[in-house]
């Protein structure tokens, strides 16, 4: 896979016809965004922590109308968010509370901004969109999926026809954050196993969150089965962290699952 650089910052991978990662691979997160470009329009999923601007970026790349959604609120997805003038939003509770005077604040523990002293720049949401909502560009559609686990207003995106998920921070090679607040293993086992019978066998699994060799990260369906099966024997008891203070779970050579004690629920 060709990754080219738009400038110091912003790396460019075209993954599909219209479908293009954005990541920032000297930020130490290492972050990818994605913009899927349809016949009629363009979404942005995610926008990484603003340490650069991104919209010149994806103006170099779509000259279709755009809406910019994020898949969580955490302060490492929304930080151009305030760049844009057409927001969507996934349609839940805990989100629609989040409104104040017509104005979209996000909570501190939902933004967890405080970790690298980012502040939150209230923005318009023009789009609720709810779950399982399919949002047509024309010709590409994606189907919005509530997957908690990591956050609980997590939401990933799933395009059917190219056998595409956008799964954000619900899954990606690395260690998975599940020792932040409002994390939650037993939504994480919920949300995998209603998202597990969507994806067919040869799926690729786009994520948030990458490697340092400088491509997208990419995971398959044998990835989520992998993640369950942990899921299932964390809550039985039957395997034990590797290391505590969070608790670090050995996932697969490609992940692992760290936790907090909030995080096991009724499980402990």
């Amino acid at each position: 896979m060709k990754v080219r650089w738009y400038d110091d910052w912003y790396a460019i991978e075209n993954i599909a016809p219209g479908l293009y990662a954005i990541g920032e691979p000297k930020y130490h997160q290492i972050n990818w965004n994605y913009l899927i470009e349809g016949r009629d329009s363009a979404l942005l999923f995610d926008t990484g922590p603003g340490v650069r601007d991104i919209a010149p970026v994806v103006a170099s790349l779509t000259n279709r109308p755009l809406t910019v959604m994020p898949s969580h609120l955490h302060y490492d997805h929304t930080g151009n968010l305030h760049r844009f003038s057409d927001l969507a939003m996934a349609d839940l509770p805990i989100l629609r509370s989040s409104v104040r005077d017509g104005q979209f604040h996000a909570p501190d523990d939902l933004y967890l901004g405080h970790y690298e002293d980012m502040t939150w720049k209230p923005v318009t949401i023009k789009h609720w969109l709810p779950i399982g909502y399919v949002i047509d560009l024309g010709g590409v559609q994606l189907e919005i999926l509530h997957t908690p686990g990591h956050s609980p207003d997590s939401v990933s995106l799933l395009d059917r026809e190219r056998d595409i998920l956008l799964a954000a921070d619900f899954l990606y090679p690395g260690p998975l954050y599940a020792q932040v607040p409002g994390s939650s293993l037993p939504e994480y086992l919920a949300a995998g196993e209603a998202l597990l019978p969507l994806l067919d066998p040869g799926i690729t699994i786009l994520s948030a969150h990458g490697v340092p060799d400088g491509t997208a990260p990419r995971l398959g369906r044998s990835d989520l089965n992998q993640l369950l099966t942990a899921l299932v024997e964390i809550r039985q008891g039957t395997r034990k962290p590797a290391k505590t203070g969070p608790d670090s779970y050995e996932i697969s050579d490609k992940m692992q699952l760290l936790v907090s004690p909030e995080a096991y629920g009724g499980w402990r």
